[in-house]
């Protein structure tokens, strides 16, 4: 870890302390939680924080995901996050039946922070997604393509994840290599997913001279930015 990268782990974690600090402390409404100096610290610390990453950091980070990232593990941790509260809820709740009502009280009193808090979290999450994601989603997924989305999200007997392989960020030598490795692996009837910036019209080709008759081919967006297809190996015969 850089001494640069340690200074703002010690400052993110300086403003989160004194954030949950004031916020305890007017949740217990203590005497003396001083409202004026909870707003000056808003902004003056956590409000300039967040400009100077707007100003500085972000614009560099843009860059960087683009080339080696994945824009979507930020919403990722928050699913973390959110799990991980309901865990707490779960086994705060667990204990409620055989606690005494003293118990009961500073237990229900947990529910309340941990739902406020996780509450807060699903607020910004679900901002992310309206915001972000989902303008995407319609401008450049179709309508099919949706629907399919839609469908396996509420389908409680989905099947697991389809692998991905984003050839974007893999170097040109390998990634024929790659989707080759991993065809190779497939069972029958089952499949993968490549995202390209162009369409893969010579790995189509490379596949028929080379797995004629052997493999499945699914478009699943047609660009102009972003080339999705399914590859897979057709079922076994019945």
């Amino acid at each position: 870890m850089s001494s640069v990268t340690q200074t703002f782990r010690e400052h993110h974690h300086a403003l989160a302390t004194e954030l949950s600090d004031y916020a305890t402390s007017f949740a217990q409404a203590k005497p003396t939680a001083d409202p004026q100096a909870f707003v000056a610290f808003l902004k003056n610390e956590l409000v300039p924080h967040a400009v100077g990453e707007e100003a500085q950091l972000y614009p560099l980070m843009d860059e960087l995901v683009r080339a080696h990232g994945k824009p979507t593990a930020t919403m990722s941790v928050d699913h973390e996050y959110i799990q991980e509260y309901v865990s707490q809820i779960e086994a705060t709740t667990a204990k409620l039946k055989n606690a005494t009502p003293d118990e009961q009280n500073a237990l229900r009193a947990k529910l309340g922070k941990l739902g406020t808090e996780l509450n807060a979290i699903f607020d910004a999450h679900l901002a992310k997604e309206e915001r972000v994601y989902l303008p995407l989603f319609e401008q450049y997924v179709s309508d099919e393509a949706q629907q399919r989305v839609l469908d396996a999200m509420h389908d409680g007997h989905t099947a697991p994840a389809m692998q991905r392989i984003d050839v974007r960020v893999i170097p040109p030598p390998q990634r024929h290599v790659l989707i080759f490795k991993t065809f190779e692996a497939l069972g029958p009837g089952e499949a993968f997913e490549i995202v390209n910036d162009h369409d893969p019209k010579p790995l189509y080709y490379q596949f028929s001279a080379e797995r004629a008759g052997q493999f499945t081919w699914e478009y699943f967006d047609r660009g102009p930015q972003v080339w999705r297809v399914q590859i897979g190996k057709p079922p076994k015969p019945n």
